[in-house]
């Protein structure tokens, strides 16, 4: 076959969700309830800085996709984030992952493939700009976790055992960590099909010999990348298993 190595954004392709902001917003509530009633200084605060999210949410994106998550996380990490130890975090993403409604976001007719990719001897990673840990605990919960043979995510930034930020190191650097992992495990680009969702995903698409458009992704976006990067776009789960059969 004419790949063996296939490699998977987590956002909006494995998952629903575009971004982190339910996992964010899990990490504030538990604060919350946290604080009452014995710290409601702190808990006023984060009343106020629901109120500030919830007007960047009312306005939406900005120029690009990564200007409005930008916005979204220097709000987290000033306000909320910093300063929080890590087991705290930890415990909240494992309540998040658990959930009912977050595993019916995962989409199973990509994960259904990746494993039989995976059963069959390709090598499959994930390379995403989201939570690593997250990632982690939501696979895990699934029973996905181990037909990944790499992940390469973000992670908080600590200082001790507790957190400074979210640095959002991947946004923006896909392309350039793409290459690195591949190179990084003797990997050829022009054997390596990637999937995903978004316009932070195109220099990848541009990289890999076979770009496939996910399911969760806009028509829009869909159409652009079929145009200019000859991407692959499955109407279905079949319509993919065929595709990757035939290559």
């Amino acid at each position: 076959m004419a790949y063996d190595t296939i490699i998977s954004d987590w956002n909006g392709t494995i998952i629903k969700d575009r971004d982190e902001r339910l996992l964010l917003k899990t990490i504030a509530i538990d604060l919350f309830k946290a604080s009452i009633p014995f710290h409601l200084i702190r808990a006023a605060r984060l009343l106020k800085v629901r109120a500030e999210l919830e007007g960047l949410y009312r306005q939406g994106r900005q120029d690009t996709e990564f200007d409005f998550i930008r916005e979204m996380f220097i709000i987290y990490n000033r306000k909320i984030i910093n300063g929080l130890p890590i087991f705290f975090i930890h415990r909240s993403v494992d309540r998040y992952a658990a959930r009912r409604e977050t595993q019916h976001k995962l989409d199973l007719r990509i994960l259904r493939l990746l494993r039989s990719c995976h059963q069959g001897g390709k090598t499959t990673g994930i390379l995403s700009a989201g939570y690593g840990y997250g990632i982690d605990r939501i696979l895990t919960v699934a029973g996905f976790r181990g037909c990944f043979d790499f992940r390469e995510a973000d992670s908080f930034k600590q200082e001790g055992r507790r957190a400074v930020e979210f640095p959002l190191n991947i946004y923006k650097n896909k392309p350039q960590l793409l290459l690195r992992a591949l190179r990084h495990r003797n990997l050829d680009e022009k054997r390596t099909v990637y999937i995903g969702d978004s316009e932070d995903d195109e220099g990848c698409f541009e990289i890999a010999r076979y770009p496939i458009v996910a399911f969760f992704a806009t028509e829009e976006l869909k159409e652009r990348c079929a145009s200019r990067y000859k991407a692959f776009i499955p109407e279905d789960e079949k319509d993919l298993a065929n595709y990757l059969r035939k290559l």
